[in-house]
């Protein structure tokens, strides 16, 4: 349904007992529901005018869901950025054509934000004008964009099931159950397909086309609401959505870290690439920041982003490995800061496992492990059997070890997804181990929380990420298998992709990726490092998202003259099969339009992230290159357009830029 055209509010059901109860003005008692109430942008945050056409009229409960596209070609070409200022259009276009208020509901778009449509209460059974004839006792979604064209995004279908079953919650409603509803309008008037008093039986989610004479909510977006019906079901739905935008403006935010100096720098996304004018810069010295900065700590040696207070913004985890207390030396220790001050928070240390050497905060993740709508933090040292910590936001705090070996372990990096599509985050533990065999550990969420469930037959490697590769609803795993002495790899390293199923992990569809895969670019060689990062993103917007994978050992001649270890990087491209080697592009600072020049032992590649920091719906390409500038280090971002990647607009962030210290290897890590 386009904004100009949104169904008529001024038709009444007939009151029969088969229809809903005729509209009243008199505000219903809200109900609760059995699901937390996921975050939303209110009216007022997104500057909603209140010179309404009228008063909001209810209903007496909520019946269905009905999705609708705003389907404006324009909305697919907008940052996340400017979805308060288009929702802001919109309702002076529906006001103006004589409608109360905006027609929908709710609102969400591509990055996963969720406002606020017609006014009169989130909670109560409000009356939209999104569909004629069956505006009472539903509710309305619209999702930003016409996607007739476009492809909705996993971030905005996620956003759309946590409303659904938010709202459906408060009247025990099954998600993929039908519903026989009673049409209230002539058939033909405003588009309705439904003569007058006629019932129908439709599924409790329905596409607006289901009712009435229209494309909405599009080709691309129609075949997706049996997900979103799946999704709105599952056990955990109230699941803390992810974020990584700790300004709450619709944008990504990057995280650099440069533990030799003790700090991480923060840089908000802008509709133009990351804002290195807003950069803050994190140390333990830092205001409202717990503990103090000592030689040796490590501070940023990891980091997470995740809405840990459940106030819709994006919390930062910083793992401090080297962090030394009463009880030990080396104990390491997490910091939680609270967006978007980070002048706030709480850490903490392995209480319960091993102390001295323990070396937690070798790597965290965030995500909501138990479903309460508040992520939790998981975090591992490679200290005495891989101490690993999981602190719910409760206060509850589990602990163990990752393997019962005595030894320490190494490469230790995770990542969160919902592995099982049960709505409980889940966690990916990728390590080497005492025996110097590289091993991913599954760890799985539920209402109780994460629990080791075991090793998967894969072998690990150096990083690992998670992101649904198939879009069927089940995030994967990739594991950057950089090195053939720990997982069996090529000489050069390799990507390893692995689905995931109601039951976990299958190697069914398992796809390997490397330098000598058809269609890759370059060609295999020892010591390419190809895996030593890995990051997922869909950078062209088809809906499957792609891998991004360093090579900082990739060895580049130029002008006849051999860089070792210059650095590279590989963009491979997802399909509906998972990753493919078909179409994959090679970047490295001799890439045609990148700034700099390949040198020896840049390491170009040693962090990569695969987000999008504009808002756009495409992921950017984001390098590290921790050896540049005699170790100082830099970033490079690369942004993803609508015609492919723009490589002459390449911006590279120095320590200069970034205010980050001499010698520090910016570049080294970098989140999401």
């Amino acid at each position: 349904m386009t904004p100009s055209a949104p169904a008529s509010t001024t038709t009444t059901p007939p009151a029969t007992p088969s229809t809903s109860p005729s509209p009243t003005s008199t505000v219903p008692a809200p109900r609760p529901s059995t699901v937390v109430k996921p975050p939303i942008i209110t009216q007022a945050g997104w500057g909603a005018s209140t010179d309404y056409n009228g008063t909001p009229e209810y209903g007496t409960e909520i019946k269905a869901a009905v999705i609708h596209h705003t389907g404006v070609d324009g909305d697919n070409l907008i940052s996340c950025a400017e979805t308060r200022a288009r929702l802001r259009t919109i309702q002076q276009a529906h006001i103006a054509q004589g409608y109360f208020d905006l027609g929908y509901n709710f609102v969400v778009d591509k990055c996963g934000q969720i406002f606020e449509g017609r006014s009169g209460g989130m909670d109560l059974p409000v009356i939209g004008a999104h569909d004629i004839g069956f505006n009472t006792d539903t509710v309305g979604i619209s999702y930003l964009g016409n996607f007739e064209k476009a492809k909705p995004s996993r971030a905005g279908l996620d956003a759309m099931a946590r409303v659904i079953a938010w709202k459906f919650g408060m009247y025990g409603v099954d998600p993929t159950g039908t519903v026989t509803l009673t049409s209230g309008a002539e058939k033909g008037y405003s588009g309705n397909n439904v003569p007058k008093g006629t019932q129908i039986t439709v599924p409790r989610v329905l596409g607006h086309r289901d009712t009435n004479a229209t494309a909405c909510p599009g080709a691309n977006l129609y075949p997706k609401l049996g997900l979103v019906r799946a999704l709105a079901k599952t056990p955990g739905i109230s699941h803390a959505l992810p974020t990584s935008d700790y300004t709450r403006d619709g944008i990504s935010d990057l995280v650099a870290g440069t533990p030799r100096a003790n700090s991480v720098t923060v840089v908000p996304g802008g509709v133009d690439g990351p804002v290195t004018s807003a950069r803050k810069t994190l140390t333990q010295n830092s205001t409202g920041v717990p503990g103090a900065t000592e030689t040796g700590d490590n501070f940023g040696a990891a980091t997470a982003w995740g809405d840990v207070n459940g106030d819709g913004r994006a919390d930062l985890a910083i793992g401090a490995p080297g962090e030394d207390d009463g009880s030990g030396t080396d104990r390491g220790a997490v910091t939680v800061l609270y967006g978007p001050g980070f002048t706030s928070g709480f850490a903490y240390t392995t209480s319960g496992v091993t102390a001295s050497g323990a070396k937690l905060g070798s790597t965290v993740t965030v995500g909501d492990f138990n479903g309460d709508g508040k992520a939790d933090v998981f975090s591992a040292g490679t200290g005495r059997g891989g101490n690993y910590n999981v602190r719910l936001t409760g206060g509850t705090t589990t602990a163990g070890t990752i393997t019962t070996a005595t030894g320490a372990v190494a490469w230790l990096d995770s990542a969160t997804g919902d592995f099982n599509r049960d709505g409980y985050a889940d966690v990916a533990v990728n390590y080497r181990d005492t025996s110097g065999i590289g091993r991913v550990l599954r760890f799985a969420g539920s209402a109780k929380g994460l629990t080791k469930v075991g090793v998967l037959s894969v072998k690990g490697g150096r990083s690992i990420a998670a992101g649904d590769m198939n879009a069927n609803g089940y995030d994967d795993i990739v594991i950057g298998q950089a090195s053939t002495t720990e997982s069996g790899a090529k000489s050069g390293g390799q990507v390893t992709m692995l689905l995931g199923t109601s039951t976990g992990f299958t190697t069914t569809g398992m796809r390997i990726v490397h330098q000598d895969t058809y269609g890759v670019p370059d060609v295999n060689e020892s010591g390419d490092a190809l895996g030593q990062s890995v990051s997922i993103g869909d950078y062209n917007a088809d809906g499957y998202p792609d891998v991004l994978a360093g090579a900082p050992g990739e060895d580049l001649t130029r002008s006849g003259v051999a860089q070792a270890n210059a650095g590279s990087a590989l963009l491979i491209k997802g399909s509906s099969s998972g990753l493919t080697g078909t179409g994959a592009l090679m970047v490295s600072q001799d890439t045609s339009g990148v700034p700099g020049v390949t040198e020896r032992d840049d390491k170009f590649g040693s962090a990569v992230s695969l987000t999008d920091l504009s808002g756009y719906g495409r992921a950017d390409l984001t390098f590290g290159a921790e050896g540049e500038d005699a170790a100082n280090g830099i970033v490079m971002y690369l942004p993803s357009n609508s015609t492919g990647l723009g490589y002459t607009q390449t911006a590279v962030y120095s320590r200069v830029t970034l205010g980050t210290p001499a010698a520090g290897r910016l570049g080294g890590t970098l989140t999401p």
